[in-house]
């Protein structure tokens, strides 16, 4: 090219004229990088520089455990062990193919922890081997390691700088903060991420080093047709951050924020943060039941809880049916139909089986049919899903996760005539932050408001 801009490419310059964004006039030039080569960062070889990113830490840190046993003379059941246990420890805590910042530096305390740990295996397995041979292990292991981690960072580095291993990026906001961030990406590939434009709720975008390429809405469409592997979120006009957020997730792919207030020094925990020439981008993991394995997980712990409480419960079920039975007529079960996931009969009796909640006892049977989990956001009858979507932010976020008998919001006393808001918000922080550690802390809690009211 003659000049400084180009079209960035043929999809592009279809983008610009699509009727939903308002773009009546001609195909427009905008500056973008003149290096700018989105063949180079075709879906086979970000794949296969991904897979080289992925394999490159495991294989420096295996080699550098085995250099340290062959160093320190220490190939018996010991030295190995300690090699294994920090290689297993480092690995679990990985996921180096996902960090845009690589600094050994940042590496040394997870490092120096897990050799610790190793380090004190050693001790549990054989606490009457030699002190100083221990030490030597530990102190020429964390050295290796070092040395390992730099040299494969290097490596990583170059892949990306030859634009081997560098992934195509979307950036939502086109502030000013944005586009210093838009430039030095561009200016600088070992970052590894090749921004090809901005969403933003305007056309153009002053001092934009890149094309607008739609409003907040064309994410999904922007994210297919480009093959967008990474996102980061920046600042912008009624830009709703959680429910971009969630948008991203649910594309699955990996997402950034720019960090607000870092240039204050109040980021988050620099473990999650990755500095690209000061500015701060903080990961955004997938929500916690938004990965596949923990869900099997929570099936799992549903299924096994499930079948023995109905085991336990079988004599106060039939005791309740019974006399549902004799104090009423009608069936007893009272079915309703409710929206799960993915959208009064009251007698005395009655109103004794609901303060205790023993009127719940029926639903462990859909918790084993896998219509419900224990614990989850409650279901709501479907005009309420209707009404409370149109009216409360976030509403529909809720249905991300398996709805249950009982959730975060009940035991915190959002339950009945309770705000609707609070109670979504409750229900959403359950689906981001799940573990089997909040679980247990759920029940424990629901067991306690059962006892109060008996």
């Amino acid at each position: 090219m003659a000049s400084g801009c180009v079209v960035l490419d043929e999809k592009v310059s279809r983008l610009t004229l699509d009727p939903a964004f308002r773009l009546d006039a001609p195909p427009a030039k905008f500056p973008v990088d003149p290096g700018l080569d989105l063949s180079a960062l075709s879906p086979s070889a970000t794949a296969a520089g991904r897979i080289a990113i992925r394999a490159a830490i495991p294989i420096a840190d295996a080699t550098a455990l085995l250099a340290t046993l062959v160093i320190t003379a220490n190939t018996h059941w010991i030295g190995l062990s300690f090699a294994l246990l920090a290689l297993a420890g480092l690995a679990a805590t990985g996921k180096h193919d996902a960090r845009v910042d690589l600094r050994v530096l940042k590496d040394a305390p997870a490092i120096a922890a897990w050799v610790a740990i190793a380090l004190t295996g050693t001790l549990v397995l054989a606490p009457s081997a030699q002190v100083d041979a221990r030490l030597r292990l530990a102190l020429v292991g964390f050295g290796a390691l070092l040395l390992g981690r730099l040299l494969a960072y290097a490596a990583i580095r170059a892949m990306r700088s030859h634009h081997l291993a560098r992934e195509r990026t979307l950036i939502i906001g086109a502030g000013p903060l944005s586009t210093q961030l838009a430039t030095t990406l561009a200016d600088h590939p070992e970052f590894g991420l090749q921004p090809i434009g901005f969403l933003d709720a305007r056309r153009i975008a002053s001092g934009a080093s890149m094309a607008v390429l739609g409003d907040y809405s064309s994410l999904e469409r922007v994210v297919r047709e480009f093959e967008v592997r990474r996102v980061i979120i920046g600042f912008g006009d009624n830009l709703d951050l959680a429910q971009m957020v969630r948008s991203c997730q649910a594309l699955r792919v990996r997402t950034h924020l720019i960090a607000r207030g870092a240039d204050l020094a109040i980021a988050p925990d620099a473990q999650h943060v990755d500095d690209v020439l000061g500015i701060s981008l903080l990961r955004v993991p997938p929500p916690a039941l938004g990965r596949p394995g923990r869900l099997r997980a929570k099936r799992a712990l549903d299924v096994t809880a499930a079948f023995a409480l109905l085991a336990v419960s079988a004599p106060i079920f039939v005791t309740a049916a019974a006399a549902v039975r004799l104090s009423s007529p009608g069936p007893v079960f009272f079915r309703q139909r409710r929206i799960g996931r993915g959208g009064r009969r009251i007698t005395p009796v009655g109103r004794l089986l609901r303060k205790t909640s023993i009127d719940e006892l029926p639903q462990l049977y859909n918790v084993l049919r896998g219509d419900m989990s224990l614990i989850g956001p409650r279901p709501e009858r479907p005009h309420f899903v209707e009404q409370f979507g149109a009216e409360v932010p976030h509403y529909e976020d809720r249905h991300r996760a398996p709805v249950g008998i009982t959730g975060w919001a009940q035991v915190n006393k959002l339950r009945g005539d309770s705000s609707i808001t609070e109670r979504v918000r409750m229900d959403n922080y359950y689906i981001e932050h799940w573990s089997p550690w909040l679980d247990l802390v759920i029940v424990l809690r629901t067991v306690g408001e059962i006892i109060r009211c008996l």
